[in-house]
């Protein structure tokens, strides 16, 4: 015989089983209502007076007990089964939440109270894990930064032993702009680099360029430099760039001004905020002289030579950073720079170092404003004793009282009112030169 098929059952009116495709719960509580339900509404209720069914629940884990009555109609009412469905269908459910109630399922009401307890039971746990690894980690913590307090504030004492921290640094110490916990560190670091970047005398070795031919790309570069308002640093790095390349190559006259803008345009990309259509206006100011790509083969070129190591120690960060110990004030600053970077033009200073540079630029200034500079202070902030400057301050004294008026970019730079007119003071003679 053939199976019966759905849309038979549908004309006998049978119902379908609670797991079928088309009426599948999604729970399985919902789907055991359902049954319970099926089968309570297709019992004839009885015609006689039942007594009040009670229905106890014993539940061992929480030890109470429930006790429900449900009472029958006295009186049997004759309907259609289809049409006492509806009518029943409160107290069915009802019956089936009672029966789920009952002892058959008392042991999945005790599992999930298992369940409900060991899952209580397992974030316990997991909290109190989480705790302790937080309290654990935290006084860890506490010793690490304990630890690092205390080495720290050991280092701070054994180096306040070794040497006086200077007044300027400790009321920047955490200032992230002047670092005054490192600054002194970095000072003594630029200076021991310096023996690597010494240069000699290379002049008399070139075929074609002498002294002068240098002063003339260097005012130029200083025009340039005031020009686009470029950081005093590029002009200071591209000066220093140009005399350690020529220092091991031969350079001919016509490509002097090439070189000398590759050295600028790569100084800008180490010490400038941004270039945006420089190399075109080097070419332009070199009156087109060579063109953008032997520009930027020239910088390859110069950069591979210097083998790489551009980063220098510059005059001008040495001189900065001697004002600044000495507090100088700005006039006496710009003096100071005014000496250094005429000092740029004149070859017999590119052997000199230029931490002694900068430390006799600053002492020829305070004597040109009559201020007053013991020795024991200026060799504290400088490292150099007065006697060993005092060739140098008066070699810069000489060069300011001989300036050639056809290389006049600096002193034109340093005669306007935003450098205080410092290339207008007036110059002191040797013999006025007191060195104490």
């Amino acid at each position: 015989m053939p199976p019966i098929t759905r849309h038979q059952l549908k004309k006998t009116g049978l119902k379908t089983e609670p797991y079928s495709k088309e009426n599948r719960p999604l729970d399985k509580r919902a789907a055991l209502l359902d049954l319970v339900t099926n089968n309570v509404t297709g019992v004839k209720t009885s015609s006689q007076t039942t007594k009040p069914l009670e229905v106890v629940k014993n539940d061992d884990s929480t030890k109470t007990e429930n006790t429900c009555k449900i009472t029958q109609p006295k009186k049997e009412i004759s309907q259609p089964f289809v049409a006492k469905k509806p009518e029943t269908r409160s107290s069915a459910k009802e019956a089936a939440r009672l029966s789920l109630n009952s002892s058959d399922d008392s042991n999945l009401y005790k599992s999930t109270l298992e369940e409900t307890a060991v899952s209580r039971n397992s974030a316990k746990s997991d909290e109190l894990y989480t705790t302790a690894v937080d309290s654990t980690h935290r006084s860890s913590l506490e010793n690490n930064q304990s630890d690092l307090y205390h080495s720290a504030a050991q280092e701070l004492s054994v180096n306040s032993n070794a040497e006086e921290i200077f007044e300027i640094d400790q009321s920047s110490w955490n200032n992230f702009m002047y670092v005054g916990c490192y600054a002194r560190d970095i000072i003594k670091y630029l200076k021991q680099r310096e023996d690597n970047f010494t240069v000699t005398d290379y002049i008399n070795k070139q075929p074609e360029l002498t002294a002068k031919h240098r002063a003339i790309v260097v005012n130029w570069l200083v025009s340039l430099q005031e020009m686009y308002g470029l950081n005093h640093e590029v002009l200071y790095m591209a000066v220093k760039l140009i005399d350690l390349y020529l220092m091991n190559n031969d350079t001919l006259q016509n490509r002097f001004q090439l070189l000398a803008s590759g050295a600028l345009l790569l100084a800008t990309k180490v010490d400038e905020r941004g270039e945006p259509g420089f190399p075109y206006d080097l070419v332009k100011h070199s009156k087109y002289i060579y063109t953008e790509d032997e520009l930027f083969v020239t910088e390859r070129e110069l950069f591979r030579a210097l083998k790489y190591e551009i980063n220098v120690p510059l005059s001008y960060v040495f001189l900065r950073r001697y004002a600044r110990c000495m507090k100088c004030q700005m006039i006496l600053l710009t003096l100071a720079r005014y000496i250094l970077e005429c000092s740029l033009l004149d070859y017999k200073f590119v052997t000199l170092k230029d931490s002694q540079k900068a430390a006799a630029s600053l002492y020829l200034a305070f004597k040109m404003c009559n201020k007053v500079i013991e020795a024991k202070e200026f060799f504290k902030y400088t490292d150099y004793r007065v006697t060993e400057i005092k060739e140098t301050v008066i070699e810069l004294n000489n060069m300011l009282h001989t300036q050639s008026s056809n290389l006049s970019a600096v002193k034109q730079k340093y005669s306007h009112e935003t450098f205080f007119k410092v290339a207008n003071k007036s110059l002191l003679s040797n013999s006025k030169l007191i060195f104490d």
